[in-house]
């Protein structure tokens, strides 16, 4: 297995990966010399010489914690992907997982949800059924999602926010910490708050 991010979000999914058996074979990173303390041999990324990146070999897991660099990095890598999933994470197994998403110890995914690719499901999460998680997005700590409720592409739901049922979040939101979301949230938006407001509308990617 190999790692593409040396932060420390790193560190969880390496974690995850040797309680289940995996060895890291590579760790790469764009800026090896601001990497976390405790990665080693850590092999410069594809950003700045593409062609000579070895894309072929070990399934690659994305260890990056931010959304948009995270989708950055999946467009111009041309590898298989793998999944991280804790062995103390529940998940239905009518649920889907997409690939190079990772789901982090404690956390829950209820049944018929549908989590897209290289999304981040973190410690304690909770995910009820019928969700449908876009790509790329961040569902953090203690964060709980209500049935049929949709994240969109990109979007980070903070640590101990809580989605009401069947509300929609658009794509590349950020919703704050410990926000109640009531209703739908148009794309680009940064919520916050109990009710949540919100507080500016971003220009698109």
């Amino acid at each position: 297995m190999r790692i593409y991010g040396a932060g420390g979000h790193s560190q969880v999914i390496k974690e995850v990966l040797k309680q289940n058996g995996y060895a890291i074979s590579d760790t790469f990173d764009d800026k090896p010399e601001g990497s976390h303390y405790a990665s080693k041999n850590v092999t410069t990324g594809a950003r700045k010489d593409l062609t000579s990146f070895p894309h072929a070999g070990d399934p690659v897991i994305i260890a990056v914690g931010t959304n948009a660099h995270r989708a950055e990095i999946a467009q111009f890598l041309n590898c298989k992907y793998e999944k991280a999933i804790h062995a103390s994470a529940i998940i239905s197994p009518t649920s889907k997982v997409g690939e190079g998403t990772v789901v982090f110890a404690g956390a829950i995914i209820q049944p018929n949800t549908t989590i897209g690719k290289h999304v981040i499901i973190n410690t304690g999460a909770s995910v009820d059924h019928d969700n449908i998680i876009g790509d790329f997005a961040h569902i953090s700590p203690k964060a709980a999602l209500c049935g049929h409720v949709e994240v969109g592409e990109g979007s980070h739901v903070g640590v101990g926010a809580v989605v009401i049922p069947k509300v929609k979040i658009g794509k590349w939101c950020t919703i704050g910490a410990g926000t109640i979301v009531i209703k739908d949230i148009p794309d680009y938006s940064t919520v916050v708050g109990n009710p949540g407001r919100i507080i500016k509308t971003n220009n698109p990617l």
